[in-house]
């Protein structure tokens, strides 16, 4: 007699979870369907840039860990294809760069203050990635997850699901150019559906340094590859325990920042900034990071997929931004580091 009223109640709650799903989806179908590449109040919009406390508890703290902080910052955009930013980067016009996972590139002129932290982001624009064929990225071709700017200025794109890596133009012309298939290793199709090529990177002699989030070796460390045209050469690198490699960015000397992020249920999330020495990344190396940050609540934490870097005479610059997945608990945030001295030549 009491198994009736615990099946309705799971039926029940199956169907509010169905709708919310639907819902969702529905919500999703419409931000893609509307948009029109000619549309001007399509692609141009205003983020507001909302300073926050990184450390609710100290709001004054400015040193944390090997990096000094410049800024954080939450993101609100007044659009509707706004957020769920997983790569990111500077562009050789000095603009702001993201990719998103629903298939959209996001610009932004960065205004910063004469000691370097950014006080406003304007001239904003988002735009669909395009295909090789140059027509909009559809279905599972949408999931950008990660961006990096190689030395000509052009800019390589990670996807998962449907694994792969494309070359976009150098700006101006990155947001309306057609796609360029970079050639991958073939075992990085053995990977989970989102567990792709998460951190890629481009070193300063052209080759790409790209981790897999979720092809581990037998030793638990995961797969990475250097990839050089056609040819390319397998190595693995080692996420602390209960990390993932959620992004990578080279600097100038060919040092590679790989920042790293845990998420604990129901909402918790942590990351780690790491840097691997230049000379340490060749063919069949084990990789394992020295870490130079760390963020763990009660820090303001979210769930952090993307890293880029400008470097400048007082050091290197670092920015991290969050991925939203697009759900109202979470938010977009966009933190602003500088590692104060320059990077040596590590070779």
């Amino acid at each position: 007699m009491n198994d009736a009223p615990r099946s309705n109640s799971f039926v029940r709650s199956n169907q509010f979870i169905a709708v919310l799903v639907a819902g969702f989806f529905t919500a999703w179908l419409i931000a893609c369907g509307n948009y029109s590449k000619h549309s001007v109040a399509a692609n141009r919009f205003a983020i507001e840039v909302q300073p926050i406390a990184l450390d609710p508890d100290d709001p004054k703290r400015v040193e944390f860990d090997r990096l000094r902080l410049l800024g954080a910052f939450q993101l609100h955009g007044n659009s509707f294809r706004f957020g769920g930013f997983s790569g990111l980067s500077i562009g050789a016009d000095g603009r702001l760069y993201a990719v998103s996972d629903r298939g959209f590139w996001l610009s932004a002129r960065a205004h910063l203050h004469p000691g370097g932290r950014l006080l406003n982001l304007t001239d904003s624009q988002i735009r669909p990635i395009l295909t090789p064929s140059g027509a909009r990225v559809e279905k599972l071709f949408t999931d950008a997850e990660a961006l990096a700017r190689a030395p000509d200025g052009s800019f390589i794109v990670g996807f998962e699901h449907v694994h792969r890596l494309w070359r976009y133009a150098a700006p101006p012309e990155t947001l309306s150019s057609s796609a360029t298939p970079v050639p991958l290793p073939a075992e990085v199709s053995k990977a989970r559906a989102n567990g792709g090529l998460e951190a890629v990177s481009v070193r300063p002699d052209g080759k790409i340094f790209a981790i897999a989030e979720g092809l581990e070796n037998p030793d638990g460390s995961f797969k990475a590859w250097l990839i050089d045209g056609e040819q390319s050469e397998q190595l693995s690198y080692t996420a602390s325990a209960g990390f993932r490699a959620s992004d990578a960015v080279a600097l100038g000397n060919g040092d590679v920042l790989v920042l790293e992020r845990q998420h604990q249920l129901p909402v918790r999330f942590s990351a780690r900034l790491t840097r691997v020495k230049a000379r340490d990344i060749k063919a069949g190396a084990k990789l394992e990071g020295e870490e130079i940050l760390r963020l763990e609540p009660p820090l303001k934490t979210d769930n952090f997929e993307g890293v880029a870097v400008m470097e400048t005479r007082d050091g290197t610059m670092i920015f991290l931004v969050s991925d939203d997945n697009y759900f109202f608990f979470q938010r977009t945030l966009l933190l602003q580091f500088l590692l104060p001295e320059p990077p040596k030549n590590s070779d």
